[in-house]
Protein backbone atom coordinates (compact mmCIF):
# COMPACT_ATOMS: atom_id res chain seq x y z
CA UNK A 1 0.00 0.00 0.00
CA UNK A 2 2.67 2.58 1.16
CA UNK A 3 4.33 1.86 -1.91
CA UNK A 4 1.29 2.08 -4.68
CA UNK A 5 0.75 5.36 -2.63
CA UNK A 6 5.02 6.46 -3.02
CA UNK A 7 4.54 5.91 -6.85
CA UNK A 8 2.04 8.71 -8.19
CA UNK A 9 3.72 11.01 -5.61
CA UNK A 10 7.11 10.16 -7.30
CA UNK A 11 5.88 10.33 -10.72
CA UNK A 12 4.71 13.82 -9.91
CA UNK A 13 7.77 15.15 -8.66
CA UNK A 14 9.22 14.25 -12.23
CA UNK A 15 6.66 15.54 -14.22
CA UNK A 16 7.04 18.80 -12.09
CA UNK A 17 10.89 18.90 -12.24
CA UNK A 18 10.44 18.60 -16.25
CA UNK A 19 7.47 21.27 -16.26
CA UNK A 20 9.68 23.68 -14.50
CA UNK A 21 13.11 22.92 -16.56
CA UNK A 22 10.58 23.63 -19.80
CA UNK A 23 9.52 26.94 -18.62
CA UNK A 24 13.17 27.85 -18.08
CA UNK A 25 14.31 26.70 -21.33
CA UNK A 26 11.06 28.81 -22.68
CA UNK A 27 12.13 31.86 -20.51
CA UNK A 28 15.89 31.88 -21.23
CA UNK A 29 15.13 31.42 -25.25
CA UNK A 30 12.59 34.11 -25.02
CA UNK A 31 14.69 36.76 -22.98
CA UNK A 32 17.72 35.23 -25.88
CA UNK A 33 15.36 35.97 -29.00
CA UNK A 34 14.31 39.37 -27.56
CA UNK A 35 17.93 40.67 -26.36
CA UNK A 36 19.92 38.99 -28.89
CA UNK A 37 20.43 41.96 -31.38
CA UNK A 38 20.90 44.63 -28.09
CA UNK A 39 23.78 42.08 -26.77
CA UNK A 40 25.45 41.43 -30.29
CA UNK A 41 25.93 45.09 -30.56
CA UNK A 42 27.20 45.58 -27.25
CA UNK A 43 29.71 42.28 -28.02
CA UNK A 44 30.55 44.03 -31.04
CA UNK A 45 31.41 47.44 -29.60
CA UNK A 46 33.52 45.83 -26.74
CA UNK A 47 35.20 44.17 -29.78
CA UNK A 48 35.98 46.90 -31.15
CA UNK A 49 37.46 48.28 -28.15
CA UNK A 50 39.87 45.21 -27.36
CA UNK A 51 40.63 45.81 -31.19
CA UNK A 52 41.81 49.24 -30.21
CA UNK A 53 43.89 48.57 -27.40
CA UNK A 54 45.76 45.37 -28.07
CA UNK A 55 46.48 45.63 -31.79
CA UNK A 56 46.75 49.55 -31.44
CA UNK A 57 47.93 50.67 -28.22
CA UNK A 58 49.94 47.51 -27.14
CA UNK A 59 50.80 46.28 -30.64
CA UNK A 60 50.04 42.85 -29.74
CA UNK A 61 48.12 40.37 -32.58
CA UNK A 62 45.67 38.73 -30.50
CA UNK A 63 42.11 38.13 -31.98
CA UNK A 64 39.31 40.47 -29.53
CA UNK A 65 37.16 37.65 -29.50
CA UNK A 66 39.33 35.72 -27.31
CA UNK A 67 39.25 38.25 -25.02
CA UNK A 68 35.05 38.20 -25.05
CA UNK A 69 35.31 34.63 -24.64
CA UNK A 70 37.74 34.90 -21.52
CA UNK A 71 35.17 37.25 -20.39
CA UNK A 72 32.42 35.10 -20.41
CA UNK A 73 34.29 32.56 -18.94
CA UNK A 74 35.41 34.82 -15.69
CA UNK A 75 31.60 35.84 -15.96
CA UNK A 76 30.55 32.19 -14.94
CA UNK A 77 33.22 31.06 -12.86
CA UNK A 78 32.76 34.10 -10.19
CA UNK A 79 29.12 33.84 -10.43
CA UNK A 80 29.37 30.43 -9.34
CA UNK A 81 32.03 31.02 -7.06
CA UNK A 82 29.80 33.82 -5.08
CA UNK A 83 26.85 31.92 -5.50
CA UNK A 84 28.18 28.63 -3.72
CA UNK A 85 30.18 30.89 -1.23
CA UNK A 86 26.64 32.58 -0.25
CA UNK A 87 24.15 30.86 -1.13
CA UNK A 88 22.62 34.30 -3.07
CA UNK A 89 21.72 35.52 -6.35
CA UNK A 90 22.66 38.69 -5.23
CA UNK A 91 26.15 37.98 -4.44
CA UNK A 92 26.05 35.70 -7.74
CA UNK A 93 25.45 38.95 -9.68
CA UNK A 94 28.12 40.97 -8.18
CA UNK A 95 30.70 38.41 -8.83
CA UNK A 96 29.64 38.20 -12.45
CA UNK A 97 29.72 42.04 -12.52
CA UNK A 98 33.36 41.27 -11.21
CA UNK A 99 34.29 39.28 -13.68
CA UNK A 100 32.89 41.08 -16.68
CA UNK A 101 35.61 44.05 -15.44
CA UNK A 102 38.07 42.00 -15.11
CA UNK A 103 39.50 42.25 -18.68
CA UNK A 104 38.95 45.94 -18.83
CA UNK A 105 40.66 46.44 -15.63
CA UNK A 106 44.00 44.24 -17.26
CA UNK A 107 44.00 45.78 -20.51
CA UNK A 108 43.43 49.71 -18.77
CA UNK A 109 46.40 47.96 -16.72
CA UNK A 110 48.73 47.17 -19.57
CA UNK A 111 47.98 50.27 -21.55
CA UNK A 112 48.94 52.33 -18.33
CA UNK A 113 52.06 50.65 -17.30
CA UNK A 114 53.35 50.80 -21.36
CA UNK A 115 52.52 54.57 -21.69
CA UNK A 116 54.19 54.73 -18.50
CA UNK A 117 57.19 53.23 -19.84
CA UNK A 118 57.20 55.31 -23.26
CA UNK A 119 56.59 58.44 -21.17
CA UNK A 120 60.06 57.27 -19.07
CA UNK A 121 62.21 56.42 -22.56
CA UNK A 122 60.74 60.02 -24.20
CA UNK A 123 63.58 62.01 -23.72
CA UNK A 124 66.37 59.50 -24.47
CA UNK A 125 64.68 58.86 -27.55
CA UNK A 126 64.61 62.14 -28.41
CA UNK A 127 68.00 62.63 -27.55
CA UNK A 128 68.69 59.15 -29.84
CA UNK A 129 67.21 61.82 -32.94
CA UNK A 130 69.14 64.55 -31.97
CA UNK A 131 72.30 62.44 -31.92
CA UNK A 132 71.53 61.09 -35.55
CA UNK A 133 70.41 64.45 -36.71
CA UNK A 134 74.32 65.90 -35.78
CA UNK A 135 75.62 62.78 -37.26
CA UNK A 136 74.29 64.04 -41.19
CA UNK A 137 71.01 62.02 -41.34
CA UNK A 138 67.60 62.59 -41.99
CA UNK A 139 64.26 62.57 -39.50
CA UNK A 140 63.46 59.18 -41.11
CA UNK A 141 66.66 57.47 -40.64
CA UNK A 142 66.92 58.90 -36.93
CA UNK A 143 63.64 57.61 -36.68
CA UNK A 144 65.40 54.10 -37.93
CA UNK A 145 68.66 54.35 -35.44
CA UNK A 146 66.19 54.89 -32.12
CA UNK A 147 63.90 51.51 -33.38
CA UNK A 148 66.77 49.67 -33.92
CA UNK A 149 68.91 50.60 -30.81
CA UNK A 150 67.09 51.64 -28.24
CA UNK A 151 64.75 49.65 -25.92
CA UNK A 152 61.12 48.96 -25.91
CA UNK A 153 58.34 49.79 -26.02
CA UNK A 154 59.94 53.15 -27.23
CA UNK A 155 61.77 51.39 -30.46
CA UNK A 156 58.22 49.09 -31.20
CA UNK A 157 56.25 52.63 -31.55
CA UNK A 158 58.99 54.09 -33.41
CA UNK A 159 59.54 51.19 -35.94
CA UNK A 160 56.00 50.96 -36.28
CA UNK A 161 55.88 54.46 -37.35
CA UNK A 162 58.77 54.05 -39.74
CA UNK A 163 57.28 50.48 -41.10
CA UNK A 164 54.16 52.49 -42.07
CA UNK A 165 56.19 55.40 -43.99
CA UNK A 166 57.97 52.13 -46.22
CA UNK A 167 54.31 51.08 -47.05
CA UNK A 168 53.42 54.55 -48.93
CA UNK A 169 51.47 56.47 -46.06
CA UNK A 170 53.40 60.17 -45.75
CA UNK A 171 55.30 60.85 -42.97
CA UNK A 172 53.13 63.92 -40.97
CA UNK A 173 50.07 60.56 -41.50
CA UNK A 174 52.35 58.22 -39.80
CA UNK A 175 53.40 60.61 -37.08
CA UNK A 176 49.88 61.56 -36.59
CA UNK A 177 48.60 57.93 -36.34
CA UNK A 178 51.60 57.27 -33.94
CA UNK A 179 50.53 59.98 -31.64
CA UNK A 180 47.10 58.78 -31.77
CA UNK A 181 47.95 55.63 -30.89
CA UNK A 182 50.17 56.26 -28.01
CA UNK A 183 47.91 58.69 -26.45
CA UNK A 184 49.93 60.82 -24.72
CA UNK A 185 50.28 64.57 -24.57
CA UNK A 186 54.41 64.92 -24.30
CA UNK A 187 54.31 63.00 -27.48
CA UNK A 188 51.86 64.70 -29.52
CA UNK A 189 54.12 67.92 -27.92
CA UNK A 190 57.11 65.72 -30.11
CA UNK A 191 55.39 65.31 -33.47
CA UNK A 192 53.84 68.58 -33.37
CA UNK A 193 57.05 70.28 -33.06
CA UNK A 194 58.62 67.85 -35.82
CA UNK A 195 55.35 68.21 -38.36
CA UNK A 196 56.08 72.14 -37.98
CA UNK A 197 59.85 71.92 -38.50
CA UNK A 198 58.48 69.90 -42.11
CA UNK A 199 56.52 72.93 -42.88
CA UNK A 200 59.03 75.83 -42.25
CA UNK A 201 62.42 74.31 -42.09
CA UNK A 202 64.70 75.38 -38.77
CA UNK A 203 67.63 73.57 -37.42
CA UNK A 204 65.65 70.31 -36.36
CA UNK A 205 68.63 69.68 -33.50
CA UNK A 206 68.05 72.58 -31.86
CA UNK A 207 64.09 71.80 -31.82
CA UNK A 208 64.73 68.63 -30.71
CA UNK A 209 66.62 70.01 -27.95
CA UNK A 210 64.09 72.47 -26.83
CA UNK A 211 61.60 69.98 -26.67
CA UNK A 212 63.49 67.38 -24.58
CA UNK A 213 64.36 70.30 -22.13
CA UNK A 214 60.24 71.33 -22.11
CA UNK A 215 59.51 67.74 -21.15
CA UNK A 216 61.80 67.32 -18.47
CA UNK A 217 59.99 70.50 -17.31
CA UNK A 218 56.98 68.62 -17.07
CA UNK A 219 58.17 65.81 -15.34
CA UNK A 220 59.57 68.19 -12.94
CA UNK A 221 56.22 69.39 -12.57
CA UNK A 222 54.10 65.86 -12.37
CA UNK A 223 57.09 64.55 -9.58
CA UNK A 224 55.97 67.17 -7.72
CA UNK A 225 52.37 66.57 -7.69
CA UNK A 226 52.62 63.04 -7.05
CA UNK A 227 54.95 64.28 -3.96
CA UNK A 228 51.87 66.69 -3.17
CA UNK A 229 49.15 63.97 -3.30
CA UNK A 230 50.89 61.17 -1.86
CA UNK A 231 49.01 61.14 1.32
CA UNK A 232 45.82 61.94 -0.53
CA UNK A 233 46.21 58.37 -2.46
CA UNK A 234 47.65 56.93 0.41
CA UNK A 235 44.44 57.59 2.30
CA UNK A 236 42.17 55.84 -0.44
CA UNK A 237 43.98 52.68 -0.53
CA UNK A 238 43.65 52.61 3.61
CA UNK A 239 40.23 53.16 3.11
CA UNK A 240 40.05 50.41 0.12
CA UNK A 241 41.37 47.97 2.57
CA UNK A 242 39.88 49.12 5.91
CA UNK A 243 36.57 47.54 5.86
CA UNK A 244 38.16 43.61 5.64
CA UNK A 245 40.39 44.23 8.12
CA UNK A 246 37.54 45.64 10.89
CA UNK A 247 35.84 42.25 9.66
CA UNK A 248 38.65 40.71 10.73
CA UNK A 249 38.54 42.02 13.53
CA UNK A 250 34.74 41.75 14.93
CA UNK A 251 35.08 38.31 14.05
CA UNK A 252 37.39 37.62 16.84
CA UNK A 253 35.31 39.60 19.09
CA UNK A 254 31.85 38.32 17.71
CA UNK A 255 31.95 35.67 15.03
CA UNK A 256 28.30 35.02 15.41
CA UNK A 257 27.65 38.53 15.00
CA UNK A 258 29.77 38.53 11.57
CA UNK A 259 28.53 35.31 10.04
CA UNK A 260 25.20 37.03 9.93
CA UNK A 261 26.46 39.50 7.41
CA UNK A 262 27.14 36.17 4.96
CA UNK A 263 24.16 34.25 5.92
CA UNK A 264 21.01 36.65 6.71
CA UNK A 265 19.07 38.38 3.99
CA UNK A 266 19.36 41.61 5.89
CA UNK A 267 23.30 41.16 6.66
CA UNK A 268 23.79 40.44 2.71
CA UNK A 269 22.21 43.60 2.13
CA UNK A 270 24.39 45.65 4.22
CA UNK A 271 27.54 43.74 3.35
CA UNK A 272 26.90 44.61 -0.49
CA UNK A 273 26.14 48.22 0.56
CA UNK A 274 28.92 48.44 2.46
CA UNK A 275 31.04 46.92 -0.79
CA UNK A 276 29.32 49.57 -3.22
CA UNK A 277 30.30 52.96 -0.80
CA UNK A 278 33.57 51.62 -0.47
CA UNK A 279 34.34 51.53 -4.08
CA UNK A 280 32.81 54.69 -4.61
CA UNK A 281 34.89 56.42 -2.24
CA UNK A 282 38.24 55.02 -3.54
CA UNK A 283 37.43 56.18 -6.91
CA UNK A 284 36.10 58.92 -5.79
CA UNK A 285 39.28 60.11 -3.73
CA UNK A 286 41.53 58.75 -6.54
CA UNK A 287 39.81 61.35 -9.47
CA UNK A 288 40.17 64.43 -7.05
CA UNK A 289 44.16 63.43 -6.58
CA UNK A 290 44.74 62.72 -10.08
CA UNK A 291 45.78 66.00 -11.69
CA UNK A 292 46.43 65.95 -15.42
CA UNK A 293 49.03 69.21 -16.81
Amino acid sequence: MICLLAAPSSGSETALHIATAVAIFIAVAGVAIVWYEPVRRFILRREAYYDGVLRGSLLLDINPRTVTVLCLGAIALLAMIGYVLVNHILMALLCGAIGALIPWLVLRFLKARRLYKLEEQLVDGIQTLTAGVRAGLNLVQAMELLAKNDVKPISEEFGHLVREYEHGISLEKAMQNAARRIGSGNYRLLFAALLTHRERGGDLAGTLDRIAESIREIYRLEKRIETLTAPNRTAARWMGVMPAVIIGILYFIDADGVKMLFTEEVGKLILACIIFLNVVGFLWIRKIVTIDI
